[in-house]
């Protein structure tokens, strides 16, 4: 039959039916995945939409950074947790080494400018997947947020500037580490 759908519907599923699946999604490759990160971010920007929607702008924005806010503290914490438990300290070198988030779903361009490190993100796939479902501006809220908590939730000590790229109509996020003066 050359209509799978009427097949199925007639004949249902079997191993011998669906043995070629694998070999399919080989060939094809992931151009038709989204990154973990990217779902994410899709489904963090749907319930944002909804919140909005039901609860109206202000409400609505600070239910989500506070959600954000609170993600991000514990994410923070259970990093600095992990970093602790190897007896290192909560350096952001450490931070680096030990963060929950695969550094693949956002490479960046990195340089040190006065002693901090400058890491400039153009293809974020969190950004990416938001945008590819119209959903930009609700993942904002959770950019706006989140790697400030972290920090927080991790090492307070740590400083982050972040420029982003819907605030300065460049096509990267900008991100600006250094450790605060004691």
């Amino acid at each position: 039959m050359k209509n799978d759908l009427e097949r199925e519907r007639k004949k249902g599923l079997s191993i011998w039916y669906l043995k070629d699946v694998l070999f399919h999604r080989k060939r094809i490759g992931s151009r038709h995945h989204t990154p973990g990160f990217g779902l994410a971010a899709q489904l963090f920007s749907v319930m944002c939409k909804h919140i909005l929607k039901a609860m109206g702008p202000e409400k609505g924005e600070e239910l989500i950074k506070n959600a954000v806010e609170e993600f991000g503290l514990e994410r923070g914490r259970r990093i600095a947790g992990v970093v602790k438990g190897l007896g290192k300290p909560l350096s952001f070198k450490n931070w680096l080494i030990y963060t929950d988030v695969d550094g693949g779903n956002f490479p960046a361009k990195v340089s040190i400018e006065d002693g901090s490190l400058v890491a400039c993100v153009g293809n974020c796939s969190f950004d990416k997947a938001a945008k590819d479902w119209g959903l930009e501006e609700c993942a904002r809220h959770y950019c706006t947020h989140v790697d400030f908590a972290i920090l927080k939730g991790y090492n307070p000590d740590i400083r982050l500037d972040l420029d982003q790229r819907w605030r300065t109509g460049e096509n990267y996020c900008r991100f600006k580490y250094g450790i605060r003066e004691k």
